[in-house]
This record gives structure tokens, C-alpha cells and sequence, in this order.
């Protein structure tokens, strides 16, 4: 009788779900962990909104800053050359309209330091970062876009063909998440990557 009683309860004990707190937090890719060089971009797929035209320049802008100040990764402006490839956009009001087809090309930073002004830019034309292309159609078109009321934040694996056609390896949605300039996504990240970190053996 008692063996039985015992074996119920084990039955019992095995159906009865673990709590969350005892589950460990997912680790991140090693891709992540161990890259160095990072680009960050405007979504491709993002048009000009017209009543902020400026708002996902500002939010990359706002990201790249968040990094350098981080200091775990270098900035670029090379897609093709990045481990990692950081696409932002900016969410808001459920229909935008927007300037679409617009190229999504890298932008000229100029940096004051000791030494005087760095220019940095990228020679030549970028690779193409989706199969569609639909960074450079050349053709901007007026549209209404469908937005989410979260910003976004989404990492992608550099150094391969066609990178934003494959899942992102991390991805943080929140409303503000890409707030001038607090930036809370990439402090997201930087916590992620803590805990990734701690949990590695």
C-alpha cells in the first residue's frame, strides 16, 4: 500500500509544472557572445515617415552611440565585415504615411577627437542585405504603412550572404524601447548578455 502511495505521489509530483523561477534563462548564441564588430542599421524595409521623417536615423544614431559608450563592441559602418548586424525601427501610430523605396544607405559620420575630425563612411556600393533587395529599389513612392506601437531592436548574423533573410539571433520589442537617448533596448542587450555570461559553465 505504501509503495503504491509512493509511486502516486512521484506520478503526482512529475504533472505538476515547474515554476518559471526555476527554469534557467535562455542563453544566448555564441555568435553574439563572441562578436566584436557590429553595424547598425535602419530596417530596409522602413519607409520615411512623413510626419517624423527623422525618427530611425535618430534611433540608429541613438543605438550607435548606446554601443560605443557600452564599449563591448566596435561600430561600423561595413555591413559586409560586421559579425553582427543591429537593425532598428521606430514604432508609433498603427497607419503611417511614408516615403517608401528610398536606398537604405550607409550614412557619413563625422567624429571629433584629439586629433582634429574622423569622416567615417563606406566606399563603394553595399551588398545586398535580403534576396529581394528591397533596400535599393530606387523608386520612392508615397504609401501608408501598417506600424506596431513598439520600437524595435533585432540582431542579425553578419559575414553571410543575404543576413536579414534568416532569423534574427535576439530581438527586444517594447514601447520606447529606442527612446532618444536613453535607448532601453540596448541596455536590454547588454543585461542579456550578462546573464548569458553568468550562466556558461
Amino acid at each position: 500500500m505504501r509503495r503504491c502511495s509512493a509511486i502516486a505521489l512521484a506520478i503526482l509530483l512529475l504533472a505538476i509544472p515547474s515554476s518559471p523561477k526555476d527554469k534557467k534563462k535562455s542563453s544566448l548564441p555564441a555568435a553574439i557572445l563572441r562578436a566584436q564588430f557590429v553595424a547598425v542599421i535602419v530596417d530596409p524595409d522602413a519607409g520615411i515617415p512623413l510626419m517624423s521623417p527623422g525618427e530611425n536615423e535618430t534611433a540608429r544614431s541613438d543605438v550607435e552611440a548606446a554601443l560605443e559608450k557600452w564599449g563591448r563592441f566596435k561600430t561600423t559602418l561595413n555591413t559586409a565585415n560586421s559579425d553582427l548586424i543591429l537593425v532598428v525601427r521606430k514604432g508609433g501610430k498603427p497607419i503611417k504615411p511614408a516615403i517608401g523605396g528610398v536606398p537604405n544607405e550607409p550614412p557619413v559620420v563625422v567624429n571629433p577627437d584629439d586629433s582634429g575630425i574622423t569622416i567615417r563612411g563606406q566606399r563603394g556600393t553595399p551588398p545586398d542585405l535580403s534576396a529581394s533587395g528591397t533596400e535599393r529599389n530606387g523608386t520612392p513612392t508615397m504609401r501608408s504603412e501598417i506600424s506596431s506601437p513598439d520600437d524595435v531592436l533585432a540582431v542579425y548574423l553578419g559575414g553571410v550572404d543575404y543576413p536579414l533573410d534568416s532569423p534574427p539571433l535576439w530581438r527586444y520589442t517594447a514601447r520606447n524601447s529606442l527612446q532618444h537617448p536613453t535607448v532601453p533596448a540596448v541596455e536590454k542587450l547588454r543585461q542579456a548578455i550578462a546573464d548569458s555570461e553568468k550562466a556558461k559553465p
